[in-house]
């Protein structure tokens, strides 16, 4: 039970994260029923598609992270697929979080405190703090995540009722002026499915369940709804408290023009009760913190395999990898600023790759019809997921572009 437990928390913690201060700043432009109608189905074929991976894993044989499951199931191509996508993704959610939680803990510094640290000095401290917990042993992490979610809960439920009470319930931004418009949708739709990716951590948890398929279909299940129901509420929330008590901030974020740290500061501001000011930074820097763990564990794990050969000392071999994990995240925070959602949606176009199509592509390569999970014996979701998968990638090619 207490293993279950923390499962389901490790594959949340992962979730949430960036989630919870991109999607208020990037749904304002759509308006609640929108955003609720796209959080639900992107929830939905994240967790489908979860069931896809766990098959391919539990079929391998062992947990094995998405490259080696290529070599398994189809080949070369397939293996670099699988590597440069997983690495690229992972490369780019450290990015985000270091990016967020370093814009979050600066503004607490110059708005609560006085202080004038420089973003690069935080960023170079949040770095280091991250690095040294991702080297712990995998259940004292296990440990740790539990405490800070667990945390992030309460703070949540406590923020929530706190925010709620002063929420004047007719006058809500239901939709937004743009809602219709087709350029804000294929704007926000990769943010939004990158928001749901937890997909880093199929390998590490397979093994770490010893191969169980009910604990693992448990704890993705579980794992990735509590996020997407907190994600509502949350989005839901701060939507309407910052259309009723500021206005301009609220115009500010329908044009794209809100930053992290200001989101978090006028949040504050708007709260009337000095604790609820301090829990809405605490909220924001744990959502940030449990993500951080969960991708940072996943990259580790799959750089110390490739390095197992090269470096037998295990601790130099951890060493390595920790400093090959955070170093080129943190490099791309401090060269490309200012791009919390630009590397969001970059994100998405290559989570849709390995946690949807590629998967899809292994999946059909199985030469066998005697599944773990019943549902995968549904082609038409199957279908259904993959085109949500192109639809996001083509969503990001025409922003790119």
């Amino acid at each position: 039970m207490y293993k279950k437990i923390g499962t389901v928390f490790l594959v949340a913690g992962t979730c949430i994260g960036s989630g919870m201060i991109a999607l208020p700043m990037v749904l304002a432009k759509l308006g609640l029923i929108p955003s609720l109608a796209l959080m639900l189905v992107i929830w939905f074929v994240m967790y489908y598609t979860s069931l896809v991976n766990i098959e391919l894993n539990l079929q391998a044989g062992t947990g094995t992270p998405l490259g080696g499951l290529g070599r398994i199931f189809s080949g070369r191509t397939a293996e670099i697929v699988g590597v440069t996508c997983l690495k690229i993704l992972s490369y780019s959610l450290l990015a985000v979080f270091i990016y967020g939680g370093s814009s979050i803990i600066q503004e607490f510094l110059t708005s609560r405190i006085g202080s004038n640290t420089s973003f690069n000095t935080v960023a170079t401290y949040f770095t280091l703090g991250s690095t040294i917990i991702i080297l712990l042993p995998i259940k004292t992490i296990d440990h740790i995540n539990r405490i800070l979610f667990f945390s992030l809960l309460t703070v949540v439920t406590v923020l929530l009722i706190g925010l709620v009470i002063s929420i004047k319930w007719t006058n809500l931004p239901l939709f937004a002026d743009k809602y219709t418009d087709l350029s804000t949708w294929i704007a926000i739709i990769p943010v939004v499915f990158t928001s749901f990716g937890f997909q880093v951590i199929f390998h590490t948890l397979t093994n770490y369940c010893q191969k169980k398929a009910p604990l693992l279909k448990h704890a993705f299940l579980w794992g990735s709804l509590i996020p997407a129901i907190l994600y509502i509420v949350w989005t839901s929330s701060i939507l309407s408290v910052i259309h009723q008590e500021n206005p301009i901030f609220y115009h500010q974020m329908t044009d794209g023009k809100a930053e992290v740290g200001e989101l978090i500061n006028v949040l504050s501001i708007i709260a009337k009760w000095e604790y609820l000011q301090l829990l809405i930074w605490f909220i924001s820097l744990m959502a940030i913190a449990t993500s951080v763990i969960g991708v940072g564990i996943g990259l580790l794990d799959s750089l110390q395999g490739m390095l197992s050969k090269a470096i037998p000392t295990k601790r130099m071999r951890n060493i390595i990898a920790s400093v090959v994990t955070m170093v080129p995240a943190y490099l791309t925070v401090v060269y490309v600023p200012n791009a919390f959602i630009s590397i969001l949606g970059f994100a998405g176009m290559i989570l849709a790759v390995i946690a949807v199509l590629l998967p899809v592509y292994l999946f059909y390569k199985l030469k066998t019809n005697e599944y773990h999970f019943s549902e995968l014996k549904k082609k038409w979701l199957i279908q259904f997921s993959t085109l949500a998968a192109l639809i996001v990638i083509a969503c990001e090619i025409y922003n790119i572009m």
